[in-house]
């Protein structure tokens, strides 16, 4: 079966013309390389990259805990040896799960980084009820 037979049968069975079929195949298949190049250029936070260091030292911890409200005590693993599972902004009141949504849109130098649920509520922050 050639194409221009494929066009008549779709033409015989829609009553649509040869070049409304090939706009609809050009916006499909434009449709489907987006989606799949934008899947392609995700950055996987939950170790993707294993390059990238996101570990807060103790240096910046205090720096942190100077820029924010007094009635939060931001701790964050300091240690490599230390799981980092959930994530808070230092400007926000949530925490957040690495697969999460939320936790994606934390800009880098703002993240807060526990290796509990535990140590994330000491410090103040609420689950989000997004990643419930």
């Amino acid at each position: 079966m050639s194409i221009p037979n494929i066009f008549d049968k779709i033409k015989s069975k829609t009553g649509i013309d040869k070049v409304t079929i090939l706009y609809l195949f050009i916006i499909i298949g434009v449709g489907i390389s987006s989606f799949g190049l934008g899947r392609l250029s995700l950055n996987d936070r939950s170790g993707g990259d294993k390059n990238v260091d996101l570990a807060i030292t103790e240096e910046e911890n205090l720096l942190n805990n100077q820029n924010v409200n007094n009635s939060r005590i931001l701790t964050t693993p300091s240690t490599r040896s230390e799981e980092k599972r959930y994530v808070a902004s230092k400007n926000g009141k949530m925490y957040y799960s690495l697969g999460c949504s939320g936790a994606k849109r934390i800009k880098p130098e703002n993240e807060v980084w526990f290796s509990t649920k535990e140590d994330a509520e000491k410090s103040g922050f609420v689950l989000s009820s997004t990643c419930k």
